[in-house]
């Protein structure tokens, strides 16, 4: 019966993988904050910090005294979600700080040379109000989604599923977050100068709000960070795009009930270039940056890393073997 139960944990996946990542960012983060040190606003630490410690002792109560397997893993997916969207918000605030030239001109061109006009599509979507609600309403439930579909893998007792689904949201995202200090970009809306006048049926979700934190990062006023005001500051690849990709992965794991989340998600992907600003290339970046990033779940979700690396580190040392007389 242990062999059985070993078996059965070790055929769900594991944790580790997602934990090293997010120790990984915030190690990026403390790296950062040394070589050029941001102030930090108090608002809404406290909410967040009681929020990570009742999931954390609930989390440890689950796995330690009442053990309840399924539930003690949907709530570490979700302690892992919290922890990762705070340190990756923040590390992709430092990264930007410290950005080069911008790379719009090149993504526009990238976009028309595989015949893509961004510009036409958003004023077709403009042409169909009810098209760019759709859009607009899909681009906003990122968040939902994901919560969506971690609760549902879970109930339906697909926790290897859902560990891949979390392991590659923190990978492509962490790569996502420096990749983009390579590619900085402003995004479509702002580099061409356009207006909400231009396109007045469209209401885009997230194409103005980041303007003002990321010129500010790149040109030195801005060196507060208020964690709970912080925006999507990244252009390539587009993370709504690789979020999308793995919701659709994660949602057909479901059955034919999970293709209706499956749905939404790609109308989400639809959406990303006009509610995120985002040029074709960004979508089709964040694309590959996911498909590489579930493969690599799959292997990194299959081990206990931490416990592996605890007893590396435990090893003894082999003693030299005797020198010659």
């Amino acid at each position: 019966m242990a062999d059985a139960a070993s078996q059965e944990t070790v055929s769900q996946g594991f944790d580790d993988a997602s934990w090293l990542l997010i120790g990984l960012c915030f190690a990026l983060v403390v790296g950062f904050q040394i070589r050029a040190p941001f102030a930090f606003s108090m608002n809404g630490v406290a909410s967040s910090a009681a929020m990570i410690a009742m999931l954390g002792a609930a989390n440890l109560f689950y796995t330690r005294y009442r053990v309840r397997p399924a539930f003690a893993a949907l709530i570490t997916c979700v302690l892992q979600i919290i922890l990762f969207s705070m340190a990756g918000a923040v590390l992709s605030y430092m990264v930007a700080a410290h950005g080069g030239p911008l790379w719009d001109e090149s993504f526009r061109r990238w976009d028309l040379s595989l015949g893509l006009d961004w510009l036409a599509y958003v004023r077709w979507v403009n042409d169909h109000p009810s098209i760019g609600g759709l859009y607009r309403y899909a681009y906003m439930t990122m968040v939902p989604q994901l919560l969506v579909l971690v609760l549902a893998l879970s109930i339906a007792g697909r926790w290897r599923a859902m560990r891949i689904v979390i392991c590659a949201a923190i990978l492509s995202g962490a790569c996502a977050v420096l990749i983009s200090g390579l590619t900085p970009a402003i995004s479509n809306y702002v580099h061409l100068g356009l207006t909400p006048d231009d396109l007045p049926n469209l209401h885009p979700a997230a194409a103005y709000l980041h303007q003002a934190d990321f010129i500010g990062l790149r040109d030195g006023s801005l060196r507060r960070i208020d964690i709970a005001t912080l925006q999507g500051i990244i252009t390539f690849p587009s993370y709504h795009a690789a979020l999308g990709t793995i919701f659709i992965w994660g949602f057909t794991r479901l059955g034919p009930v999970g293709w209706i989340g499956a749905g939404w998600a790609g109308l989400m992907l639809l959406a990303t270039p006009v509610d995120g600003a985002h040029y074709f290339v960004d979508v089709f970046a964040g694309i590959a940056l996911a498909a590489a990033a579930m493969a690599l779940a799959r292997i990194l979700v299959s081990r206990p890393w931490i416990s592996s690396i605890a007893r590396a580190l435990r090893r003894p040392a082999a003693m030299p073997s005797a020198l010659p007389a």
